[in-house]
């Protein structure tokens, strides 16, 4: 269901406005980048309100599957919180069986029958009885067959979510590590099977979420959980076949639990970014990321980092940088995703998505990010032809042009960290040259790229530059009089950090001034 996601993130934008101020959470201060940081009583305070604000049903709510972050982030403010705070946290965080329930109603209901059924690496737990908001379809036609009692339903999610272990976790051919071992969860043990609740989440806006367990300090690597909806009905959510919204979200959410064994501090869009990249693995016949590549198409010009981009959408739209490193033009092999989150804790800055990529690309044998990002940007330019290798690649849209670039006219123009900016040039001559000056010190690209024939099935040919100390550059492009468009690319690709003020990460080279001029 393609609009899904443009129709549906009321959880996604409450958590972008309430938690402007607290990256703190997840990214240390540049003065001590080897420890996780410790938010103060205040800021503790915003994260807890923006946990509440994510999960209090807003009316007609329409399903927006993430409160994953909002969780986290309050987590890791738990230790600062006192009192009645404190007490409200908790109840945001404690599972559905612990009794806890805050005003959001996300505890079992008290006195609810509770069972729990168990596969060789997760543990469903639901409200086993009738009349109750909470259950799941109890039917169990299989029981005639296996005669073990467990709904349809639980052992449908169960499948699910075996299916997303069998292709995430090593040896599967994605080869992240297992989720940490959590101490208290279900099953006969609980240090080998995930847990997954099931609860009411349509009503609340909500697809699925994780969250690490409270308690676990400043800790990197993490425990935790998932809730998942009772039952995907096409009423909530749309999807007349409700293995669809199920699939996707689990895949997901159980990618976060990964996540949260390697880096829970990492930066967001990192978070986001992985995750819906992981769901097309688990499940390509479904394409559900589609649905976010339209908002990284309209905004090349805004950084790849920013969580507020794109109405809060382009983080998940930036699935398609993974694509590109993974199994795209980047060519690096999947496993170069999980490495890159293996790195989190030792490059430096830690705990800095950039700085944990750019590792991750070189010890793959690449020449870091900066250089990877501008063969990245270029091949966008023209990926439904199937240009840049990118999967799914003629259901992309076409990238934002920023007007027209004519010869003999000079464009002068800013970009921040991390963004592009294509310029349509018009065909006609044989050869053209593209010239940038770029800002002294800004790590740049340049390029030229023209298509022959239709987007979806025409040939490109494309030439670019790496100006890895900015200043000026040129690419010279031939053989283009036949060609149906041409495209002209600045870049800026620097992802560096002068450290972290004021709630983020201070990126070194925004407003960067780059000049562009075009030679027939």
């Amino acid at each position: 269901m393609s609009a899904r996601r443009d129709r549906s993130r009321r959880s996604i934008g409450a958590v972008a406005s309430a938690l402007g101020a607290l990256a703190w959470v997840i990214t240390p201060t540049a003065a001590a980048q080897d420890q996780p940081p410790v938010a103060t009583e205040a800021e503790a305070s915003v994260a807890l309100e923006a946990a509440e604000a994510v999960l209090d049903p807003a009316p007609a709510a329409e399903p927006g599957r993430e409160a994953t972050l909002a969780l986290q982030q309050l987590a890791a403010a738990l230790p600062a919180l006192q009192g009645t705070e404190r007490r409200r946290a908790h109840g945001i965080l404690a599972r559905p069986t612990e009794g806890q329930g805050d005003r959001f109603g996300d505890g079992f209901p008290p006195g609810a029958p509770v069972a729990s059924a168990t596969s060789t690496h997760f543990c469903v737990t639901w409200v086993n009885g009738a009349g109750f908001e909470d259950s799941p379809d109890l039917t169990d036609l299989n029981g005639v067959a296996d005669g073990d009692g467990v709904p349809d339903y639980i052992e449908t999610m169960l499948s699910i979510a075996e299916q997303s272990y069998a292709v995430e976790v090593a040896p599967g051919p994605l080869g992240w590590r297992p989720p940490k071992p959590d101490k208290d969860g279900c099953g006969p043990d609980p240090s080998v099977t995930a847990d997954i609740y099931l609860k009411q989440l349509g009503s609340q806006g909500l697809f699925g979420y994780e969250t690490p367990d409270p308690g676990q300090g400043r800790s990197r690597r993490q425990y935790g959980y998932m809730v998942l909806d009772n039952d995907y009905s096409q009423e909530e959510y749309g999807y007349p076949d409700p293995t669809i919204p199920a699939k996707v979200t689990v895949a997901h959410e159980f990618n976060h639990l990964l996540q949260q064994n390697y880096d829970s501090f990492q930066d967001r869009w990192m978070f986001e970014s992985t995750a819906t990249w992981a769901e097309e693995q688990v499940f390509p016949e479904i394409n559900d990321y589609i649905n976010y590549v339209p908002s990284f198409a309209k905004n090349p010009g805004q950084p790849i980092t920013d969580e507020t981009a794109g109405k809060q959408l382009k983080i998940y739209g930036s699935a398609v940088w993974n694509h590109w490193l993974a199994t795209g033009g980047g060519g690096y092999g999947v496993g170069v995703i999980p490495a890159s989150w293996d790195t989190s804790a030792v490059a430096r800055p830690r705990d800095f998505a950039v700085s944990a990529y750019d590792r991750g690309i070189r010890d793959a044998g690449g020449r870091g990010f900066s250089r990877e990002m501008v063969r990245f940007a270029t091949a966008t330019s023209e990926w439904q032809s199937g240009f840049g290798g990118f999967p799914d690649a003629a259901l992309y849209p076409e990238m934002k042009r920023a007007g027209e670039l004519t010869s003999g006219r000079q464009q002068r123009f800013s970009l921040d960290h991390t963004s592009y900016r294509l310029f349509e040039v018009s065909p006609g001559p044989d050869a053209f040259e593209l010239k940038l000056d770029a800002e002294r010190g800004v790590r740049s690209g340049i390029a030229l790229v023209a298509l022959f024939g239709d987007p979806l099935t025409g040939t490109v040919a494309a030439k670019s530059e790496y100006l890895g100390k900015g200043g000026k550059g040129s690419v010279r492009l031939e053989g283009v009089a036949g060609a149906t468009r041409i495209t002209a690319l600045a870049i800026n690709a620097d992802g560096r950090s002068r450290g972290y003020r004021g709630g983020d990460w201070v990126y070194a080279k925004d407003n960067a001034r780059f000049r562009a001029s075009l030679k027939r």
